[in-house]
């Protein structure tokens, strides 16, 4: 009787071992796809955070008289950050094409166009909108999500038409 006994509490311990592996792999299976999913949603919210942050602390830096336009770069929203170096206007646009944010530093009038700006980060649209001296950025992340912030430079905000 005892080896009986013996033998149904060895049986019990395997299958409570059996049953626990499972529920782990379960478990671990459960939360990959859980740890994937918001990953995902972290990268996707990283690159609105991140661009609109850009954004808006350009147009800060920028914020001195006569500093800061919104108008139209290569058929899309852009923004033209002005400064003046030993006496030279040089103009920072700022605006999507190709499906990134990028952005052109240059001599004011220097002709060159969109393909020339530097990527900064993957970005599917930029819009922008002037209205009272307030500046509305929203930005449309590749998977479609958008974000905005609004902001009213203190030097006051320029519409102007091609940049």
């Amino acid at each position: 009787m005892d080896n009986a006994h013996s033998g149904l509490r060895s049986a019990a311990v395997f299958a409570l071992c059996g049953l626990f592996a499972v529920l782990a792999v379960g478990l671990a299976a459960l939360s990959g796809g859980v740890y994937r999913a918001a990953a995902l949603d972290s990268d996707q919210n990283y690159v609105r955070r991140t661009a609109l942050s850009y954004l808006v602390n350009q147009v800060r830096r920028a914020d001195a008289g006569g500093g800061v336009a919104v108008g139209s770069f290569g058929g899309a929203g852009a923004l033209a950050l002005t400064e003046e170096v030993d006496g030279t206007p040089y103009v920072t646009v700022l605006y999507c094409y190709d499906g990134e944010l990028r952005e052109l530093y240059a001599e004011a009038g220097s002709g060159l166009g969109p393909g020339d700006g530097i990527p900064v980060l993957e970005l599917q649209a930029l819009e922008l909108e002037a209205e009272d001296g307030l500046l509305t950025i929203t930005v449309t992340a590749p998977d479609g999500e958008t974000a905005a912030a609004s902001l009213a430079p203190r030097c006051g905000l320029e519409e102007v038409g091609a940049l």
